[in-house]
Formats: structure tokens, C-alpha cells, sequence
């Protein structure tokens, strides 16, 4: 490194540096536990109980599908003396791919639980972020962490907004 291009990087930080304070003093910092705001919305409710009734139907479904696992591999062994050894083949296969049914079924429904838990989510986040922008837009707020994600390790300073989100939501 030549002794102008160090004397220009040294000035360059200089003035980096002492940029700072001002640069620091003009942001505004907040903060929020968007789990706990989540939790207060009203329309929470009618969705867990959305959710319930949805994971109960899907539950009923996979339960049907295990009692009839369950007479087929019952019947299966009650015949087993009495059957050709061909009608033990079918059996077996029959019930070989009722297992398989019943596994695809099993991950269709998480599948389906995780997709109808982000369906009925959506509308409340898009909410509550609609939220968190007009009060962070009202108070200048030039940053907005959620605290609930884990990612904040530390907050001294800042504003937790959470009240004001609630006020702007209506909700207590």
C-alpha cells in the first residue's frame, strides 16, 4: 500500500468515524414481541377453533383408515389357516397398501394442517404488519425489531411499540 493510498483509507475512516454520532443519534429504534400481539388479536380465537375442527377432521379420517387397517389384518390372521396360499398373497398386498395409504394420508394431513395454519394466519399478519408500519411511520421510527423471533439478543435502548400496535388494533 503506498503512503496516499493510506493516508486517503486513514482519512476515509477518520471521517467514518465521526459521521457516526450523527448517523446514530437520527435513528430511531423499536421493538415488539409480535408472538404476544398475535395472541391478543381477537380473531385468534376463531381461528384456533378453526384449526381444531380442521385437525379433528383430518385425525377422524386417518382413524377410520387405521380401524380399517386393523379388521383387514385381523381377518387376514383368522383365515390365514384356511386360506390358498394365493388368497395370502392378495392379503398381504391388500394390506401392504393400505400401510402405504395410510402413511401418504399421514403426511397429506401435516401437510394440510401446516397449510390451513398459514391460511388463517395470513389475514392476521398482514394486519399486524399494516399496524406496525402506521405507528412506526407515525413516531419515525427508522427500525423495528420482533424480539419474539429470537434474532434481538439485547435491547437497552429503543421503544417497545407493542402498546401503541395494540391501540392502532383496537384491542386491549
Amino acid at each position: 500500500m503506498t503512503h496516499s493510498t493510506m493516508k486517503n483509507l486513514v482519512l476515509a475512516l477518520a471521517l467514518a468515524l465521526t459521521g457516526m454520532p450523527a448517523i446514530a443519534q437520527t435513528l430511531k429504534l423499536g421493538h415488539i414481541d409480535r408472538q404476544q400481539l398475535m395472541l391478543t388479536l381477537p380473531e385468534r380465537k376463531d381461528a384456533e377453533s378453526k384449526m381444531q375442527a380442521f385437525a379433528k377432521t383430518l385425525d377422524d379420517r386417518l382413524k377410520a383408515m387405521g380401524a380399517e387397517y386393523q379388521t383387514m389384518v385381523t381377518n387376514a390372521q383368522a383365515e390365514a389357516e384356511t386360506m390358498t396360499q394365493t388368497a395370502r398373497e392378495i392379503a398381504v398386498r391388500e394390506i401392504g397398501e393400505l400401510e402405504q395409504r395410510i402413511e401418504a394420508a399421514q403426511q397429506k394431513a401435516q401437510e394440510d394442517l401446516a397449510k390451513q395454519e398459514e391460511e388463517l394466519l395470513k389475514p392476521m399478519v398482514e394486519r399486524t404488519n399494516a399496524a406496525i408500519d402506521k405507528v412506526a411511520a407515525a413516531n419515525n421510527f427508522t427500525y423495528i425489531f420482533d424480539v419474539s423471533t429470537g434474532m434481538v439478543l439485547y435491547f437497552d435502548k429503543g421503544e417497545d411499540i407493542l402498546p401503541l400496535v395494540k391501540a392502532e388494533l383496537g384491542i386491549q
